[in-house]
């Protein structure tokens, strides 16, 4: 395929109003989103508030209280699964964007003339307007944690379908909540005015649709009139982000009409992306800066991520692509919606759970004591184990637990950051090393990348959830009633053995530093091999015993670890042997890898200097060799570790090495040790330094 070749010079830009002017517009679209969602909220309140005084009414007076749908909510919802408004008007948008894309495979088509291509909704590699794609994928959390809810409640348990049928249903639903945000994504990838102009209006018509349903039709939390604010609460969220989009497109459209008369119609969607790769204020330009040494990295100016600076560092050299940030913030709503859920639906459920989790606790109690008659308590004299109010442990496990999962989700991107960049440099000390043979797997485990991140996080929640609520009730139990027999009998018999742990293990540390390494443990050499041999006899019995305590206490360790480590995908429980048969960190590798292939950022810089050399060409004289030196020269200087990978070097250097394996010994490691050899070093961060340090020895 011809590229076209447009002879335009590229104009030079102003980055400090480019700077203010940007900063200026986030402001406005900051505030006219408030004000947007507070509007909006304050229409659906007042749609519901007749709802609601008509069921409190039925309420005092002692009547039936049913709720009666609208008549719009049976047109809006003609079946569960779809939305007869805006499922149509979304397969009609995206089919008008399919016949005025172009697609490659059609160019020489005579009857269409390279148009009728699917539209891409967005490019996952790519960190163009990541926020707008982010916030387009945290709309439908909550949509996703009620087809979450269907699933664990097997369905409809009225309706005679079979678990195939009620699960194809499901995915059915996850399909349409695609094509739903479908429209909207591809019109900002395609980003001309008319698809910019079909998205506004969609997100509008789609917006007044979801007020008027969250009004009349879909009620949650409603067991009392307490519960009444709170279906308020779990809309924040989601009318932020719709307010956020209905803003942000006619400000997206605003633009591409002001700027129509440049003439950039005949490049692509992807050669605008890699043109942009290419500027002085891009990332990967930033990134090869710093890998030359021309700049240092600088660390984000914004003040709100320099609260969070001790977990995770803001750089201007590295972006996230749109996919990272779309998953997050999708992980993140639905976290905030599931702990609304929990928390709003769970408290009128643990009266019941607390009875019958007494009477468990007290079968337990029984089969590790014996009664008695003396103990007495203040609550249940005949128990045991007496368990306290759950309402107030349950609400604070829930909230330590989703505090414990946001920084985990923090430590998590930080270290995808950590480990894109060591693969950008072809670093394998914490992810394995990328294999040949191994590519496809490397693609399928991208692919269940964002879902796996999902339910990894949802699950580990839930657990550590559990978890925290299980110790927080013995430690209040304690707090409450003072004694509580079963737990002191397990006490008494767990304290000993750990206090007789901890005592050897910081034993055969003194008696290793002191008494059996020479030099206080500096080296790694024996001293008073009789008393070791002596110390190893009798130990070998010792930790016999030892040995099991310590089985016990690595299976209660895995299973904390676990639980607590659930919602990373970087970390694998199984260790290092067994990594490659955990799914989730395989998906993790193969998303690392994929990305690390198609995000490179020399990769991207250099090529986008070749598309942007080759689209606007210039008429300048070429240099003459003696100039063209005089500038390899003076770069050469500003660069010293590119000396030792120039081709000439390499090649002498070989020559260099074939003529010194005949000489002595002794000449030849003088050599190695002054100059080593480039083609067996592995290029990497660590040699940076070293290259320096031979460069200033060897300048003249």
């Amino acid at each position: 395929q011809n590229i076209p070749i447009i002879n335009r010079k590229f104009p030079s830009i102003l980055t400090i109003n480019l700077a203010s002017s940007r900063r200026i517009l986030s402001w406005i679209t900051l505030i006219a989103t408030i004000l947007l969602a507070i509007s909006t909220l304050i229409i659906k309140w007042a749609i519901l508030k007749p709802i609601h005084e008509e069921i409190i009414y039925k309420f005092k007076n002692k009547q039936p209280v049913f709720f009666k749908r609208h008549s719009i909510c049976r047109i809006i919802d003609l079946s569960s699964e779809f939305n007869i408004f805006t499922f149509p008007l979304s397969c009609f948008i995206i089919l008008l964007f399919a016949i005025i894309t172009k697609s490659v495979s059609f160019q020489g088509s005579k009857y269409c003339k390279g148009y009728i291509g699917i539209p891409i909704p967005l490019d996952f590699f790519a960190h163009v307007k990541r926020t707008l794609a982010a916030v387009i994928f945290a709309i439908f959390a909550d949509e996703l944690l009620d087809i979450a809810n269907d699933v664990l409640n097997g369905g409809n348990p009225s309706s005679n379908k079979g678990v195939a049928i009620i699960y194809l249903l499901q995915i059915l639903r996850v399909l349409v909540i695609g094509f739903r945000c479908y429209p909207t994504l591809a019109a900002v990838y395609i980003d001309t005015w008319f698809t910019l102009l079909c998205a506004t209006i969609y997100v509008w018509f789609d917006f007044s649709i979801t007020i008027v349903y969250n009004g009349l039709c879909h009620n949650d939390y409603y067991p009392s009139n307490d519960d009444y604010n709170k279906t308020n609460v779990t809309d924040i969220p989601r009318y932020l982000c719709l307010a956020y989009i209905s803003i942000k497109l006619p400000i997206l459209l605003f633009k591409r009409i002001r700027h129509r008369h440049i003439r950039d119609r005949q490049l692509t969607r992807e050669q605008k992306t890699l043109l942009y790769s290419s500027l002085p204020y891009s990332v990967e330009a930033q990134y090869v800066k710093k890998l030359f040494g021309i700049s240092n990295t600088k660390i984000s100016t914004n003040r709100f991520p320099q609260i969070f600076q001790f977990i995770y560092t803001w750089r201007d050299d590295f972006r996230f692509s749109s996919r990272v940030v779309s998953v997050y913030t999708s992980v993140l709503l639905l976290l905030y919606f599931l702990t609304i859920q929990f928390c709003v639906q769970g408290p009128p459920l643990l009266g019941t759970i607390r009875k019958n989790s007494q009477e468990l606790a007290n079968l337990f109690s029984k089969l590790i004591n014996s009664p008695d008659p003396n103990l007495q308590l203040n609550e249940n004299p005949s128990s045991d184990f007496p368990l306290p109010d759950f309402v107030r442990t349950y609400l604070i496990a829930f909230i330590a637990a989703l505090f414990i999962t946001f920084i985990q989700l923090l430590i998590m991107l930080a270290g995808i950051r950590r480990n894109l960049l060591q693969a950008y440099r072809g670093d394998d000390c914490e992810i394995p090393r990328r294999i040949s043979s191994e590519n496809i797997n490397y693609i399928t485990g991208t692919f269940h990348f964002a879902g796996y991140l999902i339910g990894y996080v949802i699950v580990g929640y839930i657990f550590l959830a559990i978890f925290l609520f299980i110790i927080l009730i013995s430690i209040d139990a304690f707090i409450i009633y003072g004694s509580v027999k079963t737990l002191e009998t397990i006490l008494k018999i767990i304290i000993p053995t750990l206090l007789l742990v901890f005592f050897k293990m910081y034993l055969n540390k003194i008696l290793g530093q002191y008494v059996f390494l020479q030099r206080a443990g500096e080296v790694l050499s024996i001293n008073n091999r009789r008393a070791l041999m002596i110390f190893l006899y009798f130990n070998f019995f010792l930790d016999a015993f030892l040995g099991f305590v310590a089985a016990i206490m690595r299976i209660l360790r895995s299973i904390a670890s676990e639980i607590l480590y659930m919602c990373r995908l970087d970390y694998s429980p199984l260790g290092r042997k067994l990594e490659t048969i955990d799914a989730g960190f395989s998906a993790y590798c193969g998303f690392i890898f994929v990305e690390c292939t198609h995000r490179h950022p020399v990769l991207l810089y250099f090529v986008s200097h070749l598309l942007r050399d080759h689209l606007y060409a210039t008429n300048k004289k070429r240099l003459s060799k003696a100039r063209h030196k005089w500038y390899v020269a003076v770069f050469l200087l500003n660069n010293p570790i590119l000396i030792y990978r120039r081709k000439r070097f390499l090649t002498h250097l070989q020559q260099t090495e074939l003529k010194m394996m005949l000489i002595e010994t002794k000449n030849l490691n003088e050599l190695y040790i002054e100059q080593p050899p480039i083609l067996a070093h592995r290029a990497s961060i660590i040699s940076v330094k070293d290259l320096e340090e031979l460069w200033e020895r060897r300048k003249f």
